[in-house]
């Protein structure tokens, strides 16, 4: 864990799959599905003395919340429902961010809007990067033939951004939460970190269930729309071959068709990976194309109020990734 350097990080502005939301240079006031991509301001007042902790999107704000607790109180930089590339900081959001406590981030150009206010942060706000000193993986390769880039979703030195999609990750990420609420809230240290290793025992405990499952499967090839699960596949053996070339608002090329039903019947694909808050239409056409059925998998960037609102969280949507999963690659 590290603090954030004063310095901007670059990020590849392209159009992805997971959502039309705009790129790195949008207004603030632009919006995706009907829900503004531009971070509101806080909406709860803290208690006299209590810290405040933004974090930049629904993963991390989830673990701060769970780690936190009543230590702390917690704030999202990203909308429900919403992903995080494209935000833009309302200036309400900046002139929370500047009497925060501290912030709690993706560094290496993941979320440029985020980074750049950071730099400009007085530095009585703790900022920490949670990808600082992290091992990364390198952006896989496209598939053979396929026309275009897979999605701009590419950090700093070429790797893959997704770290929390692998539960092991993901709770290496919790421990570093747990050291900046420790840092913050040092007469609740013992409570933080109960609460820390409760959750972190959550997470884990997924960890042998994709181990479970996935030991024995007919395919271990995943062909995913966005190249979100790189982490995922490195972790349990499976092989990520994201579809490129394909945006919400195109058709995919014959070629790029042509492409993908060649490697998906090479690899024994019958399933397309498509995420949840894609246009069904979209990942039926592709499919019926290539002679595949479709599933959705969940980079668990952002949920829906709905989501929220049932209780849906980190663990539950990892365990419907991973009943797609079983069902997609045939798994004994």
């Amino acid at each position: 864990m590290r603090l954030f350097v004063n310095r901007p990080v670059p990020f590849a502005c392209i159009l992805t799959l997971l959502l039309a939301v705009s790129a790195c240079g949008s207004d603030a006031s632009d919006s995706t599905n009907g829900v503004s991509t531009s971070a509101s301001a806080p909406a709860h007042s803290s208690s006299p003395g209590q810290p405040v902790v933004f974090a930049s999107f629904y993963p991390i704000e989830e673990a701060a919340r769970a780690i936190g607790g009543d230590s702390v109180r917690v704030e999202s930089l990203t909308p429900v429902g919403v992903s995080p590339h494209g935000v833009e900081l309302s200036a309400d959001v900046l002139e929370g961010l500047e009497k925060a406590s501290a912030v709690l981030y993706l560094g290496r150009g993941f979320q440029p809007a985020v980074e750049k206010a950071i730099a400009s942060l007085p530095s009585s706000v703790v900022a920490v990067d949670l990808l600082a000193d992290r091992e990364m993986l390198p952006i896989d390769a496209a598939v053979p033939g396929v026309e275009g880039d897979v999605d701009g979703e590419v950090l700093d030195g070429g790797v893959d951004p997704h770290v929390w999609v692998d539960p092991v990750r993901f709770a290496t990420m919790a421990t570093d939460i747990e050291a900046a609420m420790v840092a913050l809230a040092p007469s609740d240290a013992d409570a933080i970190t109960a609460r820390a290793t409760a959750y972190r025992a959550r997470i884990e405990a997924l960890d042998g269930e994709f181990q479970g499952v996935l030991a024995a499967c007919e395919s271990k090839a995943i062909v995913t729309s966005h190249r979100a699960f790189g982490y995922l596949a490195n972790r349990y053996g499976l092989e990520q071959l994201p579809i490129a070339g394909i945006s919400p608002e195109e058709e995919p090329s014959p070629k790029s068709l042509e492409a993908v039903a060649a490697v998906a019947k090479e690899k024994g694909v019958k399933v397309i990976f498509f995420e949840s808050l894609v246009p069904k239409e979209l990942s039926e056409t592709v499919a019926s194309e290539i002679g595949a059925t479709t599933d959705a998998l969940d980079p668990i960037e952002g949920l829906t109020q709905d989501d929220l609102d049932a209780g849906v969280d980190y663990v539950k949507v990892q365990q419907n990734n991973l009943a797609s999963l079983r069902k997609g690659l045939r798994c004994t």
